[in-house]
């Protein structure tokens, strides 16, 4: 049964961003910026729920407002302005998957809140990636995330939340059985070049886990979790959320973790979820 939330005010969304709010080209719809900042008006608060690290998030983003961020798929998460979460791998742990990876001639991205890592052996397949994915995102597509930090070693960064991996050998599938006992691991969400590519968490963190810790830190429940999402990393928040909606764009799993599914990002899709549950 759709929960309806008009005249009921004091609900929390959570919105994923590449797809969601988003499109891969960098596009923000004017409708999706009007239904957030008109859900705010009304008394809702309205939060950021992304595996990018909170460096990665554009400005025109954080520019229509938000009450929250939940950032790196979980493990950094702000609140009205203050950090409530920071969480990082054991230094161990991210060492031996790194070698692992590297090993299997995956190209691997380390990253952190304030900053992504590359390996310099990685510079040219990177910036070969990044050609190719601009021309497949169109002439109109933003320029690409600042570039990252170069590092000759996994070592060499402190603090690692999550690590993204890029492969043109290994099936996504084959990592995952032998890593998935150890961390949490989703396909990767972004159009790409590579054949295969997954985002890697420290075990037990995801973005329910970081919507967890914003309620830990507010007077609302999970009664009053709103989620809308568009693919894999989405599944667990959609799942969780009084209301979760898959975007009409996501991804199989979203769209069976989801309620029910509101149109694409860019037929409005989020103005018309936050209509169909009459919080604007």
């Amino acid at each position: 049964m759709l929960p309806s939330f008009a005249n009921n005010m004091g609900k929390i969304i959570f919105l994923d961003i590449d797809g969601t709010i988003r499109w891969f080209d960098g596009s923000v719809p004017d409708s999706t910026v009007y239904a957030i900042q008109e859900a705010r008006r009304r008394g809702h608060e309205v939060c950021v729920c992304s595996g990018r690290p909170l460096s990665l998030i554009e400005k025109n983003i954080l520019d229509i407002g938000f009450d929250g961020i939940v950032s790196c798929a979980g493990t950094y998460v702000m609140y009205r302005g203050q950090c409530v979460r920071s969480v990082s791998f054991d230094p161990a742990t991210v060492h031996e998957l790194c070698e692992y990876l590297v090993e299997k001639d995956c190209m691997i991205e380390l990253q952190r809140f304030d900053q992504t890592f590359l390996l310099k052996r990685f510079v040219s397949r990177y910036e070969e990636m990044g050609r190719n994915m601009m021309a497949s995102l169109g002439e109109d597509a933003k320029e690409l995330e600042p570039y990252p930090g170069l590092v000759e070693q996994d070592t060499d960064v402190k603090n690692v939340e999550k690590v993204m991996f890029f492969s043109q050998k290994v099936p996504y599938e084959e990592i995952y059985h032998e890593w998935s006992d150890r961390v949490i691991m989703t396909p990767f969400s972004i159009p790409n070049a590579e054949r295969w590519g997954g985002e890697i968490s420290p075990l037990n963190v995801n973005k329910t886990s970081g919507i967890l810790s914003i309620l830990e830190h507010s007077d609302y429940s999970r009664e009053d979790v709103i989620a809308i999402g568009d693919s894999d990393n989405d599944v667990d928040m959609l799942e969780f959320a009084a209301a979760g909606i898959a975007m009409g764009n996501a991804t199989q799993s979203a769209a069976q973790a989801a309620d029910w599914q509101t149109a694409p990002l860019l037929e409005d899709g989020i103005l018309k979820a936050f209509r169909k549950l009459e919080l604007i």
